[in-house]
């Protein structure tokens, strides 16, 4: 076993000491710079196409949230061929129930096998751009949860017969990933998904199986105040006072497979006479965690990704027990506690100022996340935990998650917290509606207020 040494100050470590700020003045990255493909590139952009990527790369692309494309993806998938006839004609699955998304009436049911390909339902989009023709949607990945006309287990077990890892992503837990989590997706015309931003924690592969596809990406957008309640649910984009400014603009021919950080803002539209036909996956490994921890003001503040809100409080502790609710505490106050010095030296097993990899997998306290709470830490990236690293990293989550509670009012606070509510999606629809009507006035005072000082 090779010995780690103690982290010498190099110019990276003391940027990185350097940029640990008080929550207070902390700075997001500013959106274009950090997305653009290349220096000075005007959005909206197209995605960067990665072709031969190793998996070092892949997994410092995905760590860092950016959006990327790899051509000719499923070369050596069975399922390449899977265009919209294949699915109205094969014996096994056009028996399966699919359903309209995205409509602007209530979600109508279908068989594969039905004559569904001239369907021109109405999305109810009031964007001009936005997609006027609602897609269908076979989420066979449900059926491990639920029944439905024609379904059967089966049918997954062969999808995940069909497709194939890459070689760049971690062969047994994409695997694993890809086998949970398919859905397809089908249309004619001009047919889309409204702008909508999916409450998924990990990052997202969509392949184009066939046709010609237009995605249009929008990061979740820096928030002034804190939201309970959902913003960018499906169409809301268009409405909300920030407005839907996509950054990305990418068009996908079949054999692509584009990449995508969670917290994106999303729409597609068919493009052509040709019916289309696409998979999506969520994949574990890795989490986006250096995105995360970049973008965490907003992530925070923003309740359509609350679901990573308890997964990162893990991140940030590394397994160090206490504030179960995740209340949070003052920046200062947190980076100053006790607690964190006694934790850490349980975590370096050697002693050597510096926690590993190896280390916290040995403890078996953060499973399948050790990678990614590492990674939350080590603003270095030189793999390794030092102590300065583990207080900054616990004392910026705490201090965020401190603000986001004592800015929302207090009657509402406790949805705040672990345990009040097991999904923000299940509150009420009229408290919802009132929470993000009260967030968004709040946003308006504080932006009129900070230009009428200016």
């Amino acid at each position: 076993m090779c010995a780690k040494t103690m982290k010498p100050l190099t110019l990276l470590s003391m940027l990185a000491l350097a940029a640990s700020v008080d929550p207070e003045t902390y700075t997001e990255p500013e959106e274009i710079a950090y997305w653009a493909p290349l220096e000075g590139a005007l959005p909206p952009f197209d995605a960067p196409r990665r072709p031969g990527l190793s998996r070092e790369q892949f997994d410092s692309l995905i760590l860092d949230g950016q959006v990327f494309v790899v051509p000719g993806l499923s070369d050596d998938w069975p399922m390449k061929t899977w265009d919209c006839d294949f699915f109205k004609n094969d014996p096994e699955f056009k028996n399966a129930a699919m359903n309209h998304q995205y409509a602007a009436n209530s979600a109508k049911d279908a068989r594969l096998g039905d004559d569904w390909q001239s369907d021109q339902t109405s999305s109810g989009a009031k964007n001009e751009s936005a997609p006027q023709i609602a897609p269908f949607y076979w989420g066979i990945k449900d059926v491990q949860y639920e029944k439905r006309p024609g379904w059967k287990k089966a049918m997954l077990k062969r999808v995940a017969k069909n497709f194939r890892v890459p070689n760049f992503m971690h062969p047994t837990a994409t695997a694993g990933s890809f086998g949970r989590t398919p859905e397809f997706w089908f249309g004619t015309g001009s047919a889309g998904a409204k702008a909508h931003m999916d409450s998924h924690v990990q990052a997202t592969l969509s392949l184009q199986l066939a046709g010609t596809k237009r995605w249009r990406l929008m990061p979740l957008q820096k928030r002034r105040a804190p939201f309970l309640g959902m913003i960018y649910s499906d169409g809301q984009p268009y409405e909300n006072p920030e407005g839907w400014k996509p950054l990305f603009d990418i068009t996908l021919k079949p054999g692509d497979g584009l990449f995508f950080p969670p917290g994106m803002v999303h729409e597609t539209k068919n493009i052509g006479d040709e019916c289309t036909s696409s998979v999506t996956f969520q994949f574990d490994s890795p989490f986006a965690a250096h995105f995360y921890k970049k973008f965490f003001p907003r992530v925070r503040q923003t309740a359509d990704i609350h679901e990573v809100w308890i997964i990162i409080r893990e991140w940030a502790r590394l397994g160090m027990k206490g504030d179960e609710r995740g209340k949070g505490a003052p920046y200062a106050e947190a980076r100053q506690a006790k607690e964190l010095v006694d934790h850490f030296q349980k975590l370096d097993a050697d002693q050597d100022g510096l926690v590993s990899l190896a280390e916290l997998r040995g403890l078996g306290i953060l499973g399948s996340h050790t990678g990614d709470a590492v990674a939350w830490h080590d603003e270095d990236r030189d793999g390794f935990v030092s102590l300065d690293e583990f207080r900054e990293g616990f004392a910026f989550w705490s201090g965020i998650t401190h603000q986001a509670v004592r800015r929302t009012k207090k009657e509402w606070r406790k949805f705040q917290l672990h345990g009040t509510i097991e999904n923000l999606e299940d509150l009420p629809p009229q408290l919802a509606k009132e929470m993000r009507e009260s967030s968004l006035a709040e946003e308006a005072r504080i932006l009129s207020q900070s230009r009428a000082e200016l």
